[in-house]
């Protein structure tokens, strides 16, 4: 199978986003993401979904989670989407940064409503959860808000990944996968591997 024809990476990431979107494929821009605890020097991984502003993949995360924390301290991360139906996945590798409160709240308002109000009455950082207190915490958010905007919590960060190395990887027949691999030149370009299996 040949490698996937693509010759500007960041363009080619938005025009496999736009096509598993037109495919139909659920929760296109849902993806993996990988962080690092540099405190015990041990990957760790959940899935989160991704949002797209000016040519940039952003993400919100709790910072007082486990990724929040670990963002904080080590910016390199790696993302991961995988869309099954069209047997395409692309890997990403590269460092965060911090959104400002401006950019975050205006990304903030582009999520449900339903989201924002979930996202309020969380309490991700809990090593256990009580539902019921859930309910109440989101049904008191949902009376505070109502027909009101719903604001950001201040402890929602957003963070914009910027791309080092991103993988396309296309499935063949009897595993002949191919892969074509972009990798951040010294020059601020890109330097482009085909390989195939």
């Amino acid at each position: 199978m040949n490698a996937p024809d693509i010759s500007d990476p960041i363009r080619g990431l938005f025009d496999w986003l736009a096509a598993a979107r037109e495919r139909g494929e659920p929760d296109p821009q849902t993806a993996t993401l990988a962080t690092v605890d540099p405190a015990f020097a041990k990957p760790s991984v959940r899935t989160i979904n991704v949002q797209i502003d000016e040519d940039a993949l952003v993400f919100f995360v709790n910072a007082h989670t486990g990724k929040g924390q670990h963002l904080q301290w080590h910016p390199y991360v790696a993302l991961c989407f995988f869309w099954h139906g069209l047997q395409q996945q692309i890997t990403i590798e590269g460092v965060v940064e911090v959104l400002d409160a401006d950019a975050a709240d205006r990304l903030w308002a582009q999520r449900s409503r339903e989201s924002q109000l979930t996202a309020r009455s969380s309490e991700q950082h809990a090593v256990f959860g009580d539902p019921e207190a859930f309910r109440e915490r989101r049904e008191h958010e949902r009376e505070t808000y109502d027909f009101e905007r719903v604001p950001r919590p201040e402890h929602w960060v957003a963070y914009r990944l910027l791309p080092t190395r991103l993988e396309f990887w296309a499935a063949g027949w009897h595993r002949l996968h191919s892969r074509r691999l972009f990798e951040r030149a010294p020059n601020g370009g890109w330097q482009s591997t085909v390989q195939e299996p």
